[in-house]
């Protein structure tokens, strides 16, 4: 699979994008244009912020790729409110309070998720999950601590310990939160928000934009064959691909891989929770509607290119991790889909949304938890 962007970012054959239903194609920009507010980006995140500006302003998307195939294509998709780091280590970044504040908005973006989902007829396979956090001996320590902050400010979790383990395989401390997760397909979710989005005709793939200039009324977005869009605001949904401002220092990029079995029918666990380990690098999986199991992790830091042979060693890495969990499908796993990405992250695991240091120009940056970016819609 060869991808314009993709290529850079994504390798391998992403899950999600195998499927007969497939976003719509859109045109590429021809002709010189205008807008009020042009967005760049159309993976998930460009795409939820232009389904709500669109209702209410002037609103350009553009992407420079096909819909749903860069970043967007090589995620997991487990939506939890907890960030990577525990609520401890995250105290050298945040308050105790501004940490709590988020937990809450992460809990807050999830069900607003839902309730749009819901509303524009749930074809993504959007459905709430329970979520574990787990170790098998390391940082237990960090576990405890971390199920007590939750517990103390309100947040409900249950701690499980070999004593009371409900799953079928071994832990030695874990945090269950029957509220804590969704899960969701991200290309049909990206799909359902760009085919509803009330400015059809002023959306556009395809299309790269090669250059930013600023003049006294706004911007002006020259594409890569010379068509340029005026607009009075430009709001960057580019994942982690900031070549437009030639700076790649709002946050730290790392590669992360992820496969797909073949379909598992006898490989149950409680409620399809959504499971994730506190190991370094950690794992995370989570069952597909279909049967498969999706498993992620094994992050690498990014050097500017996807190394296949080292993707390859990073893929049997996850199914020995899911054989250490269920070594009873030994005889039956296969891995049918393997894929990795480019992804960042922040000191303090937050995506980045507002203001750049230039007037007019905004980030719309979700760089960890996805469900973050409906934090600022109403």
């Amino acid at each position: 699979m060869v991808y314009y962007l993709a290529m850079e970012y994504v390798k391998g054959t992403p899950y999600f994008c195998q499927r007969k239903t497939k976003i719509k194609s859109y045109p590429y920009v021809e002709q010189d244009s205008h807008c009020e507010i042009l967005l760049i980006g159309g993976g998930t995140s460009g795409a939820i912020l232009n389904y709500y500006l669109s209702q209410e302003y002037d609103v350009m998307l553009i992407e420079q790729d096909r819909f749903g195939r860069s970043c967007t294509s090589c995620a997991t998709a487990l939506l939890e409110y907890q960030l990577d780091d525990f609520a401890a280590d995250l105290t050298k970044y945040m308050s105790k309070e501004e940490i709590l504040a988020v937990y809450q908005m992460g809990l807050d973006g999830i069900a607003k998720l839902e309730k749009l989902v819901n509303k524009l007829g749930n074809h993504c396979h959007f459905q709430r999950r329970p979520t574990l956090l787990y170790t098998d001996g390391a940082r237990e320590k960090g576990i405890e601590k971390e199920y007590a902050f939750r517990v103390d400010n309100g947040f409900d979790c249950e701690l499980i310990e070999e004593s009371n383990n409900p799953f079928p395989f071994f832990m030695k401390k874990g945090i269950y939160c029957q509220d804590g997760g969704a899960e969701v397909d991200p290309y049909l979710l990206t799909k359902e928000l760009i085919e509803q989005a009330t400015n059809q005709d002023h959306i556009f793939e395809n299309t790269k934009i090669v250059s930013l200039t600023k003049y006294d009324k706004g911007w002006i977005a020259t594409t890569r064959y010379g068509e340029k869009i005026h607009c009075q605001k430009v709001i960057l949904c580019t994942g982690f691909n900031l070549e437009l401002l030639e700076c790649n220092t709002l946050f730290e990029r790392s590669v992360t891989y992820s496969i797909v079995t073949n379909p598992l029918p006898t490989c149950t666990w409680k409620e399809d929770t959504l499971i994730q380990d506190v190991l370094d690098p950690y794992h995370y999986m989570r069952k597909l509607p279909d049967g498969r199991i999706i498993i992620g992790g094994e992050d690498t830091p990014w050097k500017e290119e996807i190394e296949e042979k080292l993707a390859h060693k990073k893929y049997q890495k996850l199914l020995e991790y899911f054989l250490t969990l269920f070594p009873d499908m030994a005889d039956t796993v296969k891995i049918e889909y393997e894929f990795c990405g480019c992804f960042g992250s922040t000191d303090n695991n937050l995506g980045l949304i507002g203001a750049s240091e230039q007037p007019s120009l905004y980030y719309f940056l979700v760089v960890v938890l996805m469900v973050l970016s409906m934090l600022y819609m109403q």
